[in-house]
């Protein structure tokens, strides 16, 4: 616990529940996380396995409400943690002790500590560079307002279907693995965090699309979610990845159609999704679809 200009920095408990809900929709869209809108979503989102909110979430109190908060996600298979935050105020004194929590956190966990920052942190990126980080990533943030409904041109020998049920996260746990692991920042799931993710949620069979070869094998998948922002339906493609032996032989542009043809249906007002900006095949695929880059979000290394 610690205190700056009558500000309390403290750790989560959970009759803080509504308190941290209203700071995240007061605070509306920052970092890389896309926290839910609501009371119940977010206690879904606190429950999920790695995150331990009453150790790794610290919030800022004003002795009134929560103005601002930092959550410290624990990826020690990948000998790392993420320290993300957000807050009402400009005071950048606020966030700097907050990395403080959030670094002397994160070291009890892993050696390296990864932290987000938006396009306008200037001063926060700054005091980053200050005490030793240095920038190793730039994810870009794309939206479209426009996409076309397509059909989508499904080569030979290949199938697309939607998920079954429970009995396909297996496979689903396996091609996200397949697609991402070795790749900058992913944590390779397990079959329990899959499962907890999807039972916990208003979850929708068709928000998981996958390509299929001629042997059944999963070769490409696509995760989206439809959810409300200030009363509109907003289309998400939360990941996509194609196997990495079955790349560049058009797959990914085909479940990326077959993803947004879905969100279309549902009468969604947009649709967005973040991607690395050192994957300019993916890039390439997402503009041709009628995607733009909105913000950019940069990751910043610090050795603990």
């Amino acid at each position: 616990m610690s205190k700056h200009k009558n500000l309390e920095i403290r750790n989560f408990k959970w009759n803080d529940l509504e308190a941290f809900q209203r700071l995240l929709n007061a605070i509306g869209m920052h970092g890389h996380k896309n926290w839910p809108a609501n009371v119940q979503n977010l206690t879904v989102a606190l429950n999920f396995p790695r995150v331990q909110p009453e150790r790794n979430i610290a919030l800022v109190h004003d002795g009134i409400d929560i103005v601002a908060y930092a959550i410290v996600e624990p990826e020690v298979n990948i000998g790392r943690s993420v320290i993300g935050f957000g807050s009402k105020s400009t005071d950048i004194e606020i966030l700097k002790n907050l990395v403080n929590w959030g670094t002397h956190v994160a070291a009890k966990e892993a050696p390296i500590a990864h932290v987000p920052t938006k396009d306008n942190q200037t001063q926060l990126e700054n005091f980053l560079r200050q005490i030793g980080a240095t920038k190793v990533r730039t994810y870009l943030k794309l939206l479209s307002t426009n996409t076309p409904k397509t059909s989508a041109l499904i080569p030979n020998g290949y199938k697309v279907r939607t998920m079954i049920g429970i009995s396909d996260i297996p496979n689903l746990t396996e091609i996200q693995n397949a697609a991402f692991t070795g790749h900058f920042g992913y944590s390779p799931n397990t079959e329990d965090e899959v499962r907890y993710r999807i039972l916990s949620n208003d979850f929708a069979v068709e928000n998981i699309s996958f390509i299929q070869n001629s042997c059944e094998q999963f070769v490409a998948y696509c995760w989206s979610d439809v959810y409300e922002r200030k009363k509109e339906k907003i289309g998400r493609i939360e990941m996509t990845g194609v196997r990495p032996e079955f790349r560049r032989k058009g797959l990914g542009k085909t479940i990326i159609e077959v993803c947004c043809n879905q969100l279309i249906q549902k009468s969604v007002k947009s649709i967005e999704l973040d991607v690395d900006s050192n994957n300019t095949a993916a890039i390439k695929v997402y503009k041709s679809l009628g995607f733009a880059e909105v913000s950019r979000i940069s990751w910043w290394e610090l050795i603990l």
